[in-house]
């Protein structure tokens, strides 16, 4: 075993016992075998623990237990962190599970290719999605870091932690670590942070990570203050690109979607409100200065044609035009 491609896989854990036992054996049977599984109790303690023991018999596997009386994801995750040893660090939900050369086939392309980040695709449990991208040839190793970030971001295959290997060097010479405070988008925040420092990345077009769906409940859960957390998201990324020198047209246009999914928001059935305050909260919406300033700043810098579309036949037309805009998305979508 070479000790020097020693991965450190963090798993966080918060009410997940009944699939917990199947995400490590996941790990167990890796076909890379130098391998610490970092295994972190949120919240209330409940059986997480002696399921870890069950794996822990005569020390076959290397499997550390922490406890983390606070139910927050990212605090469990920056645990595994400072707890991690490995050259490498990986991640995994406690519901999910990899395929069983997960490891070995990204670790080979980060060690043959010298990449400090590298990405794969990834799959349904149930086979309904497949998370590929299509032309991905440019991909496998490069250093052209912005076509790498916003192919994987349109792919929807950026923001996860899960499908991803990251150098522990880099997470800890640089301080890379989730933010606390954010409820939704921290793994976005932690992956920026992390690809500031990245030279040469990588991604394999293959679904090597399972996922369970329908565990996003917390991502497509109605929110009221949905937009200003994914506003404030992009202002991040903005900063980036602008920090970067990058060209500005994914910005722009990642704008727009977050005003036009947040007027899509204002009537989804998951909106607890009636009618009438649904009507009052897109009144507020699009009568407030940003709005008008915003949209009008980008009407004639968007390049992707649906929200081009919406933004100047549409949302900038008053309350009439954005129904008439509802009415056409919904005859369009149903």
């Amino acid at each position: 075993m070479n000790e020097q491609l020693k991965v450190s896989i963090i798993l966080p854990v918060y009410n997940a016992e009944k699939t917990l036992e199947r995400a490590i054996n996941s790990v167990i049977n890796q076909t890379h075998k130098n391998i610490e599984l970092i295994v972190i109790e949120n919240g209330e303690k409940k059986e997480t623990e002696e399921i870890c023991k069950k794996f822990q018999v005569d020390n076959e596997y290397n499997i550390k237990y922490v406890y983390n009386s606070v139910a927050n994801v990212s605090k469990a995750r920056n645990m595994g962190l400072q707890n991690a040893t490995g050259k490498y660090i990986a991640f995994i939900d406690a519901d999910d599970k990899y395929e069983k050369d997960f490891i070995e086939k990204l670790i080979n392309c980060m060690e043959e290719n010298d990449l400090q980040l590298i990405a794969c695709g990834y799959k349904t449990s149930n086979g309904k999605i497949e998370r590929l991208i299509d032309k991905s040839e440019s991909l496998k190793t490069t250093a052209n870091l912005q076509e790498y970030l916003e192919k994987l971001k349109q792919g929807l295959l950026f923001n996860e932690l899960w499908n991803k290997i990251y150098l522990n060097s880099i997470i800890k010479e640089k301080k890379v670590v989730f933010n606390e405070e954010f409820e939704l988008g921290e793994d976005f925040l932690f992956n920026l942070d992390y690809y500031k420092w990245v030279s040469k990345a990588g991604y394999i077009n293959e679904p090597l990570y399972i996922y369970t769906e329908g565990q996003e409940g917390l991502k497509l859960k109605y929110r009221k203050n949905k937009f200003e957390i994914e506003y404030e998201l992009t202002k991040y990324m903005e900063n980036l690109y602008l920090e970067k020198d990058y060209s500005m047209e994914y910005i722009y246009n990642q704008y727009a979607r977050i005003y036009y999914n947040a007027i899509l928001n204002i009537y989804q059935k998951n909106n607890p409100c009636n009618k009438n305050e649904k009507n009052e909260q897109l009144k507020e919406f699009i009568n407030s200065e940003r709005y008008k300033n915003d949209l009008n700043y980008l009407k004639n810098k968007i390049t992707d044609k649906k929200f081009k579309i919406a933004v100047n036949y549409f949302f900038l037309k008053g309350s009439f035009r954005i129904k008439v805009f509802l009415l056409l998305h919904k005859l369009i979508h149903n």
